[in-house]
């Protein structure tokens, strides 16, 4: 009896199978095109399917994203930034001034039009739904010459107690300069050499891990443990610039609803 039931779903299966694939290929045309499947999306839209992801850590959470932004978005993300361009700031406990001996480099606090708005909505799908708590930040771009830089420090902050930055995209748009990596210095720099491409390999002068800038790439990760305390495998800096010109896109997802832990409070 039970191998007569076992034959018989066998043989039902078989057949909706077949009759699938007999409807794809008689039937009317299926669009699973990639413009199509984003179209279903809703507001997440314009999350990339052609996204080259690599996981680089998982405690803390890191990835490598090549093609994060087109060529087409980094020029408007430019034109956009001309005029616009003020001293960067450092913001403990949310109070912004201007050290000079933690960051030097100008910042440019984009007007939010469609394209800057469809590469917030794939910075937001990106990460996964969060609730409605996350939402992205006002995207800055960041333009750093000769000796800019921005020394270690994290992008959560530890002197707030509602709300805070759960995720960062730091992001390439000029990488015409040397120097002026990302440097995570707790990170351990992988043996495997096929990251020399991506990561500074040669970098005697830092520890850890140096993103090399790479244009349209981006360097993601995650600012809190599981639990929401701080991780602090992420501090990091913006090695100084040793000539020519860098500007990136900084992208912080911040989360309205986070509180400290019990043990932080």
């Amino acid at each position: 009896m039970a191998l007569h039931i076992l034959k018989t779903r066998r043989f039902t299966m078989a057949t909706l199978l077949l009759g699938f694939i007999s409807f794809v290929l008689t039937g009317p045309r299926l669009d699973l095109s990639s413009l199509y499947i984003n179209g279903l999306c809703g507001r997440y839209e314009h999350a990339r399917t052609d996204l080259h992801v690599q996981i680089f850590s998982r405690d803390p959470l890191v990835l490598y994203i090549d093609n994060f932004v087109s060529q087409d978005e980094i020029d408007h993300l430019l034109n956009i930034s001309e005029g616009l361009w003020t001293p960067s700031m450092v913001y403990p406990g949310g109070k912004s001034h201007v050290d000079t001996s933690q960051r030097v480099s100008e910042s440019a606090l984009l007007p939010r039009d469609e394209i800057v708005l469809r590469i917030e909505e794939r910075a937001l799908a990106f990460q996964g739904w969060r609730g409605n708590s996350t939402y992205m930040q006002k995207m800055k771009t960041q333009r750093y010459g000769v000796n800019g830089f921005y020394n270690f420090h994290y992008d959560w902050d530890s002197l707030v107690k509602d709300g805070n930055r759960v995720t960062t995209y730091m992001v390439y748009l000029v990488a015409e300069c040397t120097g002026g990596g990302t440097n995570f210095p707790r990170l351990q720099r992988p043996n495997d050499t096929r990251w020399c491409n991506i990561i500074d390999c040669d970098d005697d002068e830092y520890s850890g891990v140096t993103f090399k800038p790479r244009v349209g790439a981006a360097v993601f990760w995650e600012n809190m443990h599981p639990n929401g305390s701080f991780h602090r495998g992420v501090r990091h800096a913006s090695l100084p610039v040793k000539s020519g010109v860098k500007v990136g896109l900084n992208i912080w997802g911040w989360d309205k609803a986070w509180k400290p832990p019990l043990e932080l409070q």
